[in-house]
């Protein structure tokens, strides 16, 4: 992350990070989206967006996004481990210290639809949604990447958020939270072209503005947690995904389950090349 990046993000719980995908992988989105998914489904592993097709893969560690990941819900320590070692011995790989919590498919947002609910914040989450920010590093909870498959800046809908709530310290009053009421002219609405991510932290109040133009709204969130913690209960196991040839190293990593990836734990995959 840039300087600007690192300003805007603490100020405003969100940050918008242009071109991550490219226009192939965006194509192969739209052509291989079956069917909408949420986190509190118990869905059967064997069926979720990761199995669709290749590119649902190749978002576990995109080279742009990844190292954004880093920085805002990574293990440093550990993630300075790696480098160290890396440094020392060329044939050891630095892993990411993040893993993948769950994934959500919208396509259920068309014209006519009046507004979501606002949500997110720190309060009755268990602890797992938070924003810290010390001795120049950044601390998230739960951080969610959304992933617009169609132009959001035709209209005034899409994802809006109210910047600056993940550093409240009281609840939303309940008369703002349904924006099928009206929208308060205090909700920033955060627009995305195809291919671009919109990365938040779930500690940020936010929810999905109403929509106006024929399009269906096709959104693709993947949501990030620390590696020790977890909001779903619907674990991924790296060897569901051991036999597709484009599995490596890294993306095993970003789907082991909540650890506290000491070396040498039990839930570290077993190299891809095994």
């Amino acid at each position: 992350m840039n300087e600007e990046q690192r300003y805007l993000f603490d100020t405003f719980g969100y940050l918008v990070v242009p071109g991550v995908l490219s226009v192939a992988q965006v194509d192969e989105l739209r052509a291989t989206l079956k069917q909408p998914t949420e986190q509190f489904d118990s869905a059967d592993q064997k069926v979720i967006p990761l199995h669709w097709s290749r590119v649902w893969r190749d978002m576990l560690d995109l080279p742009t996004l990844s190292p954004i990941l880093e920085q805002l819900i990574g293990n440093h320590a550990r993630r300075q481990a790696y480098e160290k070692r890396a440094r020392e011995d060329p044939d050891v790989q630095v892993l990411p210290t993040f893993r993948l919590d769950h994934i959500n498919v919208h396509t259920h947002i068309g014209k006519g639809f009046k507004g979501g609910i606002l949500h997110g914040g720190s309060l009755g989450t268990g602890g797992c949604q938070f924003f810290r920010y010390h001795d120049g590093e950044f601390y998230n909870g739960l951080l969610a990447v959304t992933f617009e498959l169609h132009d959001s800046h035709a209209n005034g809908g899409g994802f809006g958020c109210i910047p600056g709530t993940h550093k409240a310290n009281l609840p939303l009053p309940k008369r703002w939270r349904d924006l099928s009421r009206g929208v308060p002219d205090f909700v920033q609405r955060v627009a995305a072209k195809p291919g671009d991510a919109i990365v938040f932290t779930e500690a940020l109040i936010h929810g999905t503005l109403p929509w106006q133009v024929d399009d269906i709204r096709r959104t693709v969130f993947y949501k990030f947690s620390p590696h020790a913690s977890s909001w779903s209960g619907n674990y991924f196991d790296p060897d569901d995904f051991r036999h597709y040839p484009d599995m490596d190293d890294r993306k095993m990593t970003v789907l082991e389950p909540p650890n506290a990836r000491y070396p040498g734990r039990p839930t570290q995959p077993k190299p891809v090349s095994a």
